[in-house]
């Protein structure tokens, strides 16, 4: 005999033409939700997004088949659940539609069958497992939510009506074949090494029992299956649709680049203050949040407790969209969650200030924290810049200590007030002269690198110390490099950041027209958001250069032995931790170089946070955070230095002149100046440098004081 078996046994030709007009009903449901789904993101102002398809298709396929932003290790339980969930599924899924094509295509069109001999064995094996998957990743759902109920997942009635249907679906499949296998006595039965257990028990039941007992389970299954995919349109099951799309259509620009608004002067709205100012791409991604939670497990202001949550700031905007867009806000079941998605609300009213609170769009440090770990690549931080933007720029409403800000970049091209002849002042403490561009230029002389200094290593006391330490270093190593020095400006990040775009492009452009009419190739800087700004969003502006962070320098430089350490010299020996910058590390990727900078010093043991790499915890800093005062929750810089001092590190060591700041006033701000310092990888190399000197031999850099 070839292992097979009748696909609609018990079951009579009235109760095979009910289950497809039973089918039909979901489908349409199904259809139905999506088709208005998909009206309400074209609400959305035009975004291009069809651009790379294959890029697009194949993260698609990364991001869903393979799970990479879902199986993660810091929330390793939570993903193994969905993964069990998803593959269970899936496969369940698959085999129907297998059992489909043979009963209704391939026999009776073409009189072949498929579903027979070895391929019917490996069939039941992989059903079995796929139903043992499903119910074991829904019971370890169940436990995460009813039990280990970890702070960042919000849990509601929706959530436990889909776990609840795929477990009753799961069962009732096995119970189903359980009770044929016990009238058959399948020789194969064994192969179905779930149910096979299960129809031993129930052979001893009369015969005529059991097969009442499997058509009524029959229709059960069917009636619930119906009901389910009925459900699917209007609950939390409709994110494998909108989460895929959403994932589909993300960004594929580099992470650190905010969109420029277009043709500013002619502009008649700025930023985003209703249903109309989203792109459709916004819209989708606003609809696809699963609220997960993800977007929480890193965000520096839901650990120091201030309102802005990501998570629910994404469902007050979807809430809102959706009641505006013409459809209710809320899946079945949400109607009451703590993220305030409920039914009705958004549509009385206005989206700043009514659906989303002024806080929550101040507080964002733009770390990009929540986009590195949202599942669908929710788009977080362009969001809160869109809202940023029209709260400045219409509104003119913005924190107090922006007002300063404001001007001061506006009148010396800087969040400072120094005059711009003050960009050289550190020059002077150096023991070789620096030229500036305007002077090499006269001369028609060509250097490497252009040392782009930056507002803060320019005129921060404190700062201007890890310049000086970078010059010594490219001294050393007999780099010819040069800096703009007076000409030289912000590079409007902070601008952008806090939303005044008009000002952070006037500031690029004067830039990018500097750097070009030099015809600079590479820029050396030691700010990552500097880095970010230059390598990013200058091209935006026609400003194309090969642009390198310090570290990258430095590592490159030590690597190749153009840098020697005397371990007599070192300024700091043992543990010495990490802080890996937004700007730098989780926007731009660099991580290793760094590293391997610190790991090349004399007597330096590397102590990582637990948060480092992509999941690096902020310093407070960013999105122009460091010109306000930080009045909700617990101040963020104070929980990274804790996070640090935790290592037992007597230095730590940085990247980026805003997190040096930040970490000087958490220091204090805690009263543990005596037991931790805070050095730039700068400050840490030059400490230890041997230079050459004229007599031919070497010593070691003993001019260099970290101290000032």
């Amino acid at each position: 005999m070839i292992p097979t078996r009748e696909i609609t046994w018990n079951v009579d030709l009235l109760g095979r033409i009910a289950l497809y007009a039973l089918l039909a009903l979901p489908i349409g449901f199904l259809a139905f939700g999506l088709a208005r789904r998909l009206r309400m993101w074209r609400l959305g102002r035009p975004d291009d997004r069809f651009d790379r398809l294959a890029a697009r298709l194949w993260g698609a396929v990364v991001a869903s088949i393979f799970h990479a932003r879902i199986v993660r290790r810091q929330n390793l339980y939570g993903g193994i659940a969905h993964a069990l969930i998803f593959w269970g599924f899936v496969v369940l899924f698959i085999g129907t539609v297998i059992v489909m094509i043979e009963h209704d295509i391939t026999v009776p069109l073409f009189g072949f069958s498929f579903y027979r001999g070895n391929f019917y064995l490996g069939f039941k094996l992989a059903m079995n497992l796929a139903g043992l998957l499903l119910i074991a990743g829904v019971l370890m759902a169940l436990v995460r939510r009813l039990v280990l109920r970890p702070v960042t997942l919000e849990s509601s009635a929706d959530d436990l009506v889909v776990l609840a249907f795929l477990l009753v679906l799961s069962v009732q499949g096995f119970v189903l074949q359980a009770l044929r296998l016990a009238v058959e006595r399948d020789p194969w039965a064994a192969w179905s090494f779930v149910s096979y257990p299960m129809s031993l028990v129930l052979q001893g039941l009369p015969e005529r029992l059991l097969r009442s007992l499997h058509l009524v389970n029959w229709w059960s299954h069917m009636l619930t299956t119906t009901v389910f995919l009925a459900y699917v349109a209007f609950s939390k099951m409709i994110h494998p649709f909108t989460g895929l799309a959403s994932v589909v259509f993300r960004r594929l620009q580099p992470a650190g680049r905010l969109e420029p608004v277009e043709n500013l002067e002619e502009a008649e709205r700025f930023g985003i203050a209703g249903l109309q100012d989203f792109t459709w791409a916004q819209l989708l991604h606003a609809d696809a949040c699963m609220h997960c939670g993800r977007c929480l497990e890193y965000c520096p202001t839901f650990h120091t407790g201030k309102p802005l949550r990501p998570r629910d700031l994404i469902l007050e905007i979807a809430g809102y969209v959706a009641d505006r867009g013409g459809i209710f806000s809320g899946e079945l079941g949400q109607g009451m969650n703590t993220a305030r998605f409920r039914w009705g609300s958004g549509a009385e009213r206005e989206l700043i200030g009514g659906v989303v609170s002024t806080e929550e769009i101040w507080d964002c440090t733009t770390c990009g924290a929540c986009m590195e770990q949202c599942p669908v690549y929710i788009e977080h931080v362009p969001l809160i810049a869109g809202l940023r933007r029209h709260l400045v720029l219409e509104r003119g409403e913005f924190p107090n200590e922006l007002t300063t800000v404001f001007n001061n970049l506006e009148r010396l091209a800087s969040p400072y007030q120094f005059r711009p002849a003050q960009r050289v002042d550190w020059t002077k403490k150096l023991e070789q002269p620096v030229p500036e561009m305007a002077e090499l230029a006269a001369s028609g002389e060509e250097v490497e690198y252009l040392f782009w200094v930056g507002c803060l290593g320019s005129f921060d006391g404190r700062n201007q110390r890890t310049t000086i330490a970078l010059a010594r270093i490219m001294q050393t190593a007999g780099i010819r490099f040069a800096i703009l020095g007076r000409e030289e400006t912000c590079t409007g990040d902070p601008a952008r950041r806090a939303g005044n775009e008009y000002l952070a492009q006037l500031l690029g452009q004067q830039a990018v027209e500097t750097l070009n009419a030099y015809q600079v190739k590479k820029i050396v800087t030691a700010c990552p958001h500097c880095f970010n700004a230059i390598k990013n969003e200058f091209p935006q502006l026609g400003g194309h250069y090969e642009v390198v962070h310090h570290s990258q320098l430095i590592s490159e430089l030590l690597a190749r032995g153009r840098l020697r350490l005397d371990p007599d010299s070192a300024i700091a020996r043992g543990k010495v931790t990490y802080h890996d910058p937004c700007y730098l590390g989780r926007y731009n990727r660099v991580f290793d170089e760094p590293r391997a900078a610190l790991s090349a010093l004399p007597g330096v043991e590397l102590a990582e946070m637990p948060r480092n790499r992509s999941r690096s915890f902020c310093c407070g800093g960013g999105g122009g955070r460091m010109f306000m005062e930080e009045t909700r929750g617990r101040r963020i810089n104070q929980a990274r230095v804790a996070e640090a001092q935790a290592t037992g590190a007597e230095v730590l060591a940085a990247a980026c002149p805003f997190c040096m700041t930040m970490f000087e006033d958490g220091i204090r701000g805690a009263g543990v100046e005596g037991n931790l310092r805070v050095l730039d990888i700068a400050e840490l190399v030059a400490g230890s440098l041997v230079t050459p000197q004229e007599d031919g031999t070497t010593a070691a850099e003993g001019s260099y004081d970290p101290s000032g």
